[in-house]
């Protein structure tokens, strides 16, 4: 009799343990895999770093022809698509203010899933990804869409001054800067237009330096056709041995 009742408390003693064991397992499951607390202006995670950063910069200072809404429309689209939950996606515009200040700016907070489901509610999590990431900037590409002008084109030192800042430096991984650009560098630092190209090797190594490793360059370049005084050509070979020297990682692609 003794001997039974010693059994049936082992097998509670090892039930409950299971029981709390399993308890035990189940809460550091659901706290190893908790969303991040995001800040709630750029959705970012407010208690880790941003996971990466891709930035588009779209250059106004030469009009465009009305095809390029729609080309510009894909490249958001595509960029933002391939952006990863906690990367931060950025749009900005180089135009005659030559403001750094992005137009859009936001992390991609992740579309519902079990988890978020779980600890935001669905409602939340679904408002945030349509509304917040992919809405806002589908306005804000309406905006740059826009024709505008500007006496110079300051391409590098505008990259320079993006890859000094808070959230696009060395420290940040995945780092992607996409340019959506005619690419004719013009300003007192350079001007493609004086040099037809030579030299722009140098100045961009120099400008860009460290803070350009890691980074991934894609280059939408804006073939339109009008500038005769520099051939695409020479636009396209300047800055291919830009790159090069560089060590960067970059593809090149035109559009018209």
């Amino acid at each position: 009799m003794r001997a039974e009742r010693a059994r049936q408390n082992r097998f509670y003693a090892i039930a409950t343990g299971g029981v709390i064991a399993g308890l035990l397992a189940l809460t550091f499951t659901v706290w190893l895999f908790r969303p991040a607390t995001l800040d709630p202006a750029t959705l970012c995670p407010a208690s880790r770093h941003i996971a990466g950063h891709t930035v588009v910069i779209v250059d106004r200072t030469d009009l465009w022809t009305p095809a390029m809404g729609q080309a510009l429309t894909d490249i958001v689209e595509n960029a933002q698509r391939s952006t990863q939950r906690y990367q931060k996606f950025s749009i900005v515009s180089l135009d005659a203010d030559q403001s750094v200040h992005p137009m859009f700016s936001v992390c991609n907070p992740g579309p519902p899933d079990f988890w978020s489901d779980l600890y935001r509610g669905r409602r939340f999590t679904q408002r945030d990804f349509e509304e917040r990431f992919v809405g806002a900037a589908d306005r804000v590409v309406e905006q740059v869409s826009a024709p505008s002008q500007a006496p110079s084109s300051p391409i590098v030192e505008y990259v320079h001054r993006w890859l000094g800042s808070d959230d696009f430096n060395a420290t940040i991984p995945n780092r992607r800067l996409i340019l959506v650009s005619d690419m004719r560098q013009n300003s007192r630092l350079y001007s493609i237009y004086a040099a037809r190209g030579d030299g722009l090797a140098p100045v961009v190594e120099r400008e860009f330096g460290p803070s350009a490793r890691g980074v991934t360059f894609d280059v939408y370049f804006v073939a339109h056709g009008r500038d005769h005084n520099v051939s695409e050509t020479d636009v396209r070979t300047a800055w291919d041995r830009a790159f090069t020297e560089l060590g960067a990682t970059y593809t090149w692609r035109q559009i018209s």
